[in-house]
């Protein structure tokens, strides 16, 4: 199971990551934190919708087996990514510590 997770994790960075540079062909001025953040969400609503199509369509004894599978293994690494990625752009964001957080 390890291995499981080990894998989606892998799969699901490195396709953010991909992504994320393609979607920077198409806005050059845009922060590859946000960049990063919308290739997340992305693959978080296409495992999202995979998992819902799951669940109305599979007939049987393991029915929606995959798409439970794929809501409690994929939707963690998405919300983790997600929390990382705004802690890391909240920490290279340049803050006067003079001016404080107002305008």
């Amino acid at each position: 199971m390890s291995s499981t997770i080990t894998a989606a994790i892998i799969i699901i960075t490195l396709s953010s990551f991909i992504i994320a540079k393609i979607l920077k062909k198409f806005a050059k001025e845009a922060s590859p934190y946000l960049l990063f953040a919308i290739a997340d969400i992305f693959i978080g609503l296409l495992i999202l919708g995979f998992a819902i199509y799951d669940f109305n369509t599979a007939v049987g004894e393991f029915a929606g087996i995959l798409g439970e599978l794929a809501l409690m293994i994929g939707e963690p690494i998405v919300i983790v990514l997600l929390i990382i990625d705004a802690i890391v752009w909240y920490k290279s964001r340049k803050i006067d510590p003079t001016k404080g957080c107002s305008n």
